[in-house]
């Protein structure tokens, strides 16, 4: 059951993360915060922090879109660096998506393999 629930969080952090940088998101974010600076601009509260309120949520929003698209494009490289490597373990290509045990086994794995060419190069 823990290992159910940690997947479903793993992935709905993932969604979230994804989601919030999205170009949609930063759209929405634009369109609540021109109507929460309109709303709080008619009801007397103090402007500047408003203003700096506004603006370090889109800044963020954007920042966020920025590191999504870095991200994506690099894991995209590093898959495609793994396929074309011969010997490379396929199976090393998209662990983004995998989960914490998954991830422990490919180490253990790698661990294993890293030993075995030191024992050979030994000899």
């Amino acid at each position: 059951m823990w290992k159910r629930a940690n997947e479903w969080a793993s992935r709905m952090a993932s969604r979230t993360a994804n989601l919030s940088g999205s170009p949609l998101a930063i759209l929405l974010v634009a369109v609540f915060c021109a109507v929460w600076f309109l709303r709080a601009g008619q009801a007397g509260e103090n402007t500047l922090t408003l203003i700096l309120s506004v603006a370090s949520i889109t800044l963020t929003q954007m920042v966020l879109n920025g590191q999504r698209r870095s991200e994506q494009a690099l894991h995209l490289k590093m898959d495609e660096l793994v396929y074309a490597i011969r010997g490379a373990r396929n199976e090393i290509a998209g662990i983004e998506t995998k989960t914490e045990e998954e991830l422990e086994a490919l180490r253990r794995t790698g661990d294993a393999a890293e030993e075995e060419l030191r024992e050979r190069g030994a000899e």
